[in-house]
């Protein structure tokens, strides 16, 4: 998402982090760190992100591209979650089930396949704004919920209207359909 990073700025950002190493590294320690590079991205990412200043909720919206956005979808109702110092190892995935089941079902059975259930909007927001079409494809429900005036649950939606890109609120108490996709965190192989 975003612009991509230009040669020079990549190699100064290369240059910078080289400089900034701890001082106390160990040739195992580097010899580990050669070795287990995947491991050395995910801590590098993790550093880099906890670090950067927290994106609005109104850009983030804006880079998602929506045609129609439900009124009650704002940041009041829809905070964006902080930074948590282990995000980099957890990925946004979309998970399908094979069958109907209601909202609080397929979240009670998308915790127990060990996923986590979204905590807020920023990575979903992150997600839709890097994979647009997958909506005009098939609706996305994104696992954070809250309760409005009604007292009744609601989580998020993102969906096809017509031919436009629609981001609405569904009651958790319905059926849905195998064809919705259920945007949660999965745990990424190391």
């Amino acid at each position: 998402m975003g612009k991509k990073i230009k040669t020079d700025q990549f190699a100064e950002l290369a240059a910078a982090v080289i400089r900034n190493l701890p001082r106390g590294i160990t040739p195992e320690m580097a010899q580990y760190w050669i070795i287990h590079n995947f491991e050395l991205e995910l801590a590098l990412k993790g550093a880099l992100a906890a670090s950067l200043p927290v994106i609005n909720f109104r850009r983030l919206l804006d880079m998602c591209k929506q045609d129609w956005v439900n009124p009650d979808f704002n940041e009041a109702n829809c905070p964006l979650e902080p930074v948590a110092p282990d995000e980099h190892y957890w990925e946004v995935y979309e998970h399908h089930f094979d069958r109907m089941m209601t909202g609080e079902e397929a979240f009670a059975e998308l915790e127990k396949l060990g996923y986590r259930l979204l905590g807020g909007l920023r990575r979903a927001m992150e997600f839709i704004a890097a994979h647009p079409d997958i909506q005009l494809d098939h609706p996305l429900i994104i696992t954070a919920r809250w309760q409005i005036q009604d007292g009744v649950w609601y989580a998020p939606v993102a969906r096809r209207h017509g031919g436009e890109r629609d981001l609405g609120l569904n009651c958790l108490d319905r059926d849905f359909s195998p064809n919705f996709g259920w945007l949660v965190l999965r745990k990424l192989a190391v």
